[in-house]
């Protein structure tokens, strides 16, 4: 199922230089530095937002700088759809469609679209943890229309400079971690990401793959020495309940390494 993969590339350990997409067949046709500004232009616009909005899960991330929100919407949606997820995995859904359309720095922003699928989570989801996120960012866009002066993303993104503690390529975070997770760990939000994996684990119809995904995501975050809450106990746990759960996984051999490393620091 279209979902499936869309879950895992939220919560799965995908190299952030195996997320780049393939290279459009006009990019062939100009210059060696026009390709590296147009890449860079792509990769300035993802991290901006995704410092302007910490929730945005990876898939959410890199449609913004393709400009492919209406692809991602299509996807989510087929999630949402799907009445054998749970609630709280269905909300996440529309959700992330609603914080795709109002990133300031999405060339496809559509703030009113936005609203309704927030406005949809809250009349369709009241019980779920993105309820009262989604009610957060319909104030934060009630706010925005307000403002004096109205910018493109465009404009934003030419004045936009990364914050000094947003390196999202930064050589001390484990190359396996997704963006949410580097985010989270560089912007102290693990207990947010936390809330978010442990959501996929607690659903029965997310696929076992997905799940030992996002079990290793937990343990490298918690075990991030960027992360100023690190927790060892934590990521130990989490490393053995994979090897528990999962013992003929593909992450297996990366979490039985890491779960050595994490119980003899010394041998680093």
């Amino acid at each position: 199922m279209l979902f499936v993969r869309l879950i895992s590339l939220a919560v799965g350990a995908c190299l952030l230089s195996a997320c780049a997409p393939t290279t459009p067949l006009f990019i062939a046709q100009v210059t060696t530095n026009e390709v590296v500004e147009y890449k860079a232009l792509k990769t300035k616009r993802m991290t901006a937002a995704i410092e302007d909005e910490g929730d945005l899960l990876t898939y959410s991330a890199l449609a913004i700088r393709d400009a492919h929100s209406d692809k991602a919407e299509a996807l989510y949606l087929e999630g949402y759809r799907d009445r054998q997820l749970s609630d709280e995995v269905r909300a996440i859904a529309l959700y992330q469609i609603g914080l795709i359309y109002m990133n300031r720095f999405n060339e496809q922003r559509d703030d009113a679209k936005a609203l309704n699928y927030f406005y949809r989570v809250l009349n369709e989801f009241p019980a779920s943890q993105a309820a009262n996120r989604a009610e957060q960012r319909i104030e934060t866009i009630r706010q925005r229309e307000d403002a004096p002066i109205q910018q493109t993303s465009r404009e934003l993104l030419a004045h936009w400079q990364p914050s000094q503690n947003l390196d999202l390529y930064k050589p001390s975070l484990d190359p396996d971690m997704t963006l949410l997770s580097r985010r989270a760990v560089l912007k102290g939000r693990v207990d947010e990401a936390e809330q978010l994996y442990m959501l996929g684990l607690a659903d029965p119809h997310v696929p076992a793959d997905i799940k030992e995904k996002a079990l290793y995501q937990l343990a490298l975050m918690h075990m991030a020495p960027d992360n100023p809450a690190a927790n060892r106990d934590k990521a130990i746990a989490y490393l053995r309940r994979l090897l528990a759960q999962f013992p003929e996984g593909e992450l297996n051999a990366k979490a039985a390494r890491h779960l050595d490393l994490a119980l003899n620091p010394g041998a680093r």
